[in-house]
């Protein structure tokens, strides 16, 4: 009785359930009928922050090491032999181009003075007398000819004469300070023997090495800074870049004159060259700003005129801590400095300038 029960229940349960179906089947709508969901988009313009980037110019320095050097060296030759009889110059002192330093005396040199003085002044004497027995006519006129021709021999042996006695003044052949005094007061020197070497100093030479990366950097004239191991700083010009390596280090030689004229400077002291390399054109961004765009070059986003996105590969000349100095734009720029890794040239942006989202922020912390 008991199971015959449960079976009874279960066949009306069963009954109920079919019936619930049913209904439900004949009130609803076949899903055929039902139109296709339809996805829908729409091109929205991302919102950017951007601000204007000027162009500047990035000076550089190069810096080179180097030392002083002499400008020029030179000893001094006797023109004339005979004895050194007086030194007007002494080591350390300072003399200038044309100056006699020393004299040398020489007796036959002074003999043959003394006789072509005289000789001139009696061919003087003989041609005034000549000449004016010839105006009187008590001497026939062609014996002026060689009264003349024998003043105009007295005359040019005087002058030979003289030019010898000169050759005994020792001259400096430049300016500069006498390095050292080679003969001595009282003794004999040739034709062609040295007296006194000279140096010159002003302006004093700065010599460097610049490697093959470098020395394009430098120009003839280009003004310099020089810093010595003594602590002296002094302005220089570029005066001479050699066109030829040195064959074993590969590096070319820098010159530049630095002014001397009190001698404060000394020849042979280690010195730093520095010279100012302006490069105009550059624009100075944050590193971070930098992009790859798909080819693998790297650039900068940019909004253009239209809102729209532009792409400009740039190339970083110098970087530091802070930023990147590069070159490829053009003037002032709008770069794009949040966003820039979700955008691609050509789309169309909402560009908010930095400044804006600053002073709102501000405004915004006013307002708390």
């Amino acid at each position: 009785m008991a199971i015959r029960g449960i079976l009874i229940a279960l066949i009306i349960f069963m009954a109920v359930a079919m019936g619930m179906v049913m209904n439900i089947m004949r009130g609803s709508t076949p899903v055929e009928n039902n139109p296709p969901a339809q996805l829908v988009t729409e091109d929205t313009a991302l919102d950017v922050r951007t601000k204007v980037f000027a162009e500047e110019t990035l000076v550089r320095t190069i810096e080179l090491a180097g030392q002083t050097e002499a400008n020029r060296r030179e000893t001094v030759l006797a023109q004339s032999g005979g004895t050194l009889a007086e030194v007007r110059a002494d080591k350390g002192d300072i003399v200038a181009a044309g100056d006699v330093i020393a004299v040398i005396t020489a007796a036959a040199r002074d003999d043959s003075l003394r006789q072509a003085e005289a000789a001139l002044e009696a061919a003087r004497v003989e041609l005034e007398a000549t000449t004016k027995l010839v105006e009187e006519g008590f001497a026939a006129r062609n014996s002026l000819v060689t009264v003349q021709s024998a003043y105009e021999t007295a005359a040019a042996g005087l002058e030979q004469a003289r030019e010898q006695i000169s050759d005994l003044d020792v001259k400096s052949t430049l300016s500069g300070i006498v390095e050292n005094r080679i003969a001595q007061i009282g003794g004999f020197v040739g034709s062609g023997d040295p007296v006194m070497a000279i140096t010159s100093l002003d302006p004093m030479i700065v010599s460097a090495d610049a490697g093959e990366r470098q020395v394009a950097e430098f120009a003839i004239g280009q003004a310099a800074t020089v810093e010595l191991a003594t602590g002296q700083v002094v302005g220089a010009k570029i005066s001479y870049i050699s066109p030829f390596a040195d064959a074993a280090t590969r590096t070319f030689e820098i010159e530049a004159e630095a002014p001397n004229a009190d001698y404060k400077l000394f020849e042979g002291v280690s010195a730093t060259m520095q010279v100012d390399k302006p490069t105009t054109g550059l624009h100075y961004v944050p590193t971070g700003l930098l992009q790859r765009a798909s080819s693998g070059r790297q650039g900068l986003y940019s909004v253009v005129e239209g809102n729209t996105v532009a792409f400009t590969p740039v190339k970083v000349i110098s970087a530091d801590d802070k930023g990147s100095w590069v070159e490829g734009l053009n003037g002032d720029v709008t770069l794009i400095t949040v966003g820039q890794a979700s955008v691609k040239a050509g789309q169309m942006v909402n560009p908010v300038d930095e400044s804006v989202v600053e002073q709102m922020t501000a405004e915004e912390r006013i307002s708390d």
